[in-house]
């Protein structure tokens, strides 16, 4: 549904009793994501499960914090794809160095996850 749609204003009212315990671990498990309101998290955690999405129930999507470095190695690494791209198109092979470059990439994804960094084979090469 999309706010602001004519077809998506919610008419409907649906009431849920709950005792004191229950309240508390629906508001406990509400507080864990990104939801203000117990209706919205309730509506997105049966929405969910009808849906058959995994993840934290009643989350909103966000988009992690990536730090300054780890944007620093995406930046780069994607640079280094787009001259090896270049030189793919214009030698019509793969130039020495694609090892590294591809490893560069990928300790940069792992450097955004927070997950360890594989120790560099080769040094980098410079242009």
């Amino acid at each position: 549904m999309v706010r602001g749609r004519a077809d998506s204003k919610r008419t409907h009212c649906v009431s849920v009793r709950l005792n004191a315990e229950e309240l508390a671990r629906w508001q406990g498990a509400r507080q864990k994501t990104e939801r203000k309101e117990l209706g919205a998290w309730v509506r997105a955690v049966v929405e969910e499960s009808l849906n058959g999405h995994p993840g934290v129930p009643g989350d909103v999507p966000r988009v992690p914090a990536v730090n300054d470095n780890a944007y620093a190695q995406l930046v780069q690494a994607a640079e280094d794809l787009r001259d090896l791209v270049r030189l793919v198109q214009e030698q019509g092979t793969l130039p020495a160095g694609i090892d590294a470059t591809l490893a560069q990439l990928g300790n940069a994804a792992l450097h955004v996850r927070g997950l360890p960094v594989a120790p560099e084979s080769s040094p980098r090469q410079s242009r």
